[in-house]
């Protein structure tokens, strides 16, 4: 398949008072036109900012952009000048960010923060965006749109204020959209449905989708290939079938094996990761998982590396590259 963005070996770091956090470390992934990838992993892990990175918001100082690549239809978005990224943000890659109601603007009508992005990018009047956002609203199923479209952030609910990011998100029709943690804070039936909205626009616009989320579930369901990350970097990728049917990283065996499944008994008992993710300041040296790996004893300290360890399926784990490894015994 062909692809629409290519990241490549993405640095971010972000200097403080305690010193240099290395929150990206050298980050690769593609997305292909049409298609929904997830970045999987725990909070801190380096998701987001890598995410926000291909945009280029990073506050600098203290974030600064260290090293790496951007490739979007044949360009480098980290090379652009400010005016030339502002062109791509919203109109060709867009995003839904996490939290809504720190996201929208509380002093301006829901309506107004729609149409600008409109009369910004596809040169339309007042009028005529104002009916286009009338339109998306409905799309995303806010009801009696004509007369909510005149409402602040606060008088929306969560899920509405999601619905309405995600209009403004594919106002302009984007290439890609990246969907960060889009149902935080939601209750489950209106995290379904709007995973279920978000597919359903997507495939019709022909949207590719970057899917940030801890939620494994959403990764089985919705995403094509994930990119599992932890400290910073990723530490195993390939089809999400794969990943699920055959974890080669025991990071990502840990994760899968904390999530309630309903095909075993109630009163079974969940496998939690002992420890904490290491301090990005200071990571260990080697493998960074190491520090928590119930497996350390059996391998090197040393950082293998992403490798192939099945046709399309990487691991960095050095036992991940055996046929069965010691992990596969307690999925």
């Amino acid at each position: 398949m062909e692809s629409i963005l290519e990241v490549c070996n993405l640095t971010t770091h972000f200097a403080t008072e305690d010193g240099l956090v290395k929150a990206v470390n050298g980050v690769s992934y593609n997305v292909a036109k049409g298609e929904t990838i997830a970045l999987v992993g725990e909070s801190g892990s380096g998701k987001t900012v890598s995410a926000l990175s291909i945009l280029r918001l990073i506050q600098e100082p203290p974030g600064k952009i260290v090293s790496g690549s951007v490739t979007f239809e044949g360009v480098d978005l980290l090379k652009l000048s400010g005016e030339e990224i502002r062109r791509v943000r919203g109109a060709k890659i867009a995003m839904v960010f996490q939290e809504p109601m720190t996201s929208l603007n509380p002093v301006l009508t829901i309506g107004r923060q729609i149409s600008e992005t409109l009369e910004l990018h596809q040169q339309m009047g007042k009028q005529e965006a104002l009916r286009e956002t009338i339109r998306l609203l409905g799309v995303v199923g806010i009801p009696q749109a004509e007369r909510r479209v005149k409402d602040y952030p606060h008088h929306f609910s969560g899920g509405m204020r999601q619905r309405a990011m995600i209009a403004m998100a594919i106002s302009c029709r984007p290439q890609v959209l990246i969907a960060d943690e889009p149902t935080t804070a939601l209750d489950a039936t209106i995290q379904a449905q709007l995973l279920e909205l978000l597919r359903g626009i997507t495939r019709e616009l022909g949207t590719s989708v970057i899917m940030i989320t801890h939620n494994l579930g959403i990764v089985a369901r919705y995403a094509r290939r994930v990119y599992v990350m932890y400290a910073g970097g990723i530490v195993e990728h390939g089809l999400a079938q794969m990943v699920y049917d055959d974890p080669r990283h025991p990071y990502v065996a840990g994760l899968l094996a904390s999530v309630p499944r309903l095909d075993e008994a109630r009163k079974t008992r969940l496998v939690s990761i002992g420890g904490q993710p290491p301090d990005l300041m200071f990571p260990p040296p080697g493998c960074t998982f190491r520090p928590r790996c119930s497996y350390a004893d059996q391998c090197r300290e040393s950082d293998a590396g992403l490798i192939e360890v099945a046709p399309g399926h990487y691991s960095s784990c050095q036992l991940g590259q055996q046929r069965k490894p010691p992990w596969s015994k307690t999925l």
